[in-house]
């Protein structure tokens, strides 16, 4: 449970927060898609800062299942649904890897948004 305790001020500092991408207003994805959509692009901004880059030079992230799930409090089979749904709508990219290996993820940028360097 969240408890309110003051109002925002000019010196009030603000918690830790994740950016939400303009375009995805208009995205015609629901909205666990559109949560799990930001959450991989936050990750994604990690895995550049740690240099996780393939052959090609594209970031990638790991990020099972399992985790996902927990980190936005949905079930399996519901991130499953997202994930498909981005995958479907050219927002992300998954490959295979070993047996029992969780997917590479590589988050992928709508064309003409602009971007923060």
């Amino acid at each position: 449970m969240i408890t309110i305790t003051k109002y925002m001020t000019a010196e009030s500092k603000l918690p830790p927060y994740i950016p939400y991408p303009r375009f995805l207003l208009a995205a015609d994805l629901t909205q666990i898609a559109k949560l799990l959509y930001i959450l991989l692009l936050d990750r994604a901004n990690l895995s550049k800062s740690n240099q996780w880059t393939d052959e090609q030079g594209r970031i990638y992230l790991v990020f099972p299942i399992e985790k996902l799930s927990e980190a936005i409090n949905r079930s399996h089979m519901t991130v499953k649904t997202a994930l498909n749904e981005l995958e479907a709508a050219e927002l992300i990219e998954r490959k295979r890897q070993g047996f029992s290996e969780p997917n590479r993820i590589y988050v992928k940028l709508p064309d003409g948004q602009e971007t923060i360097p």
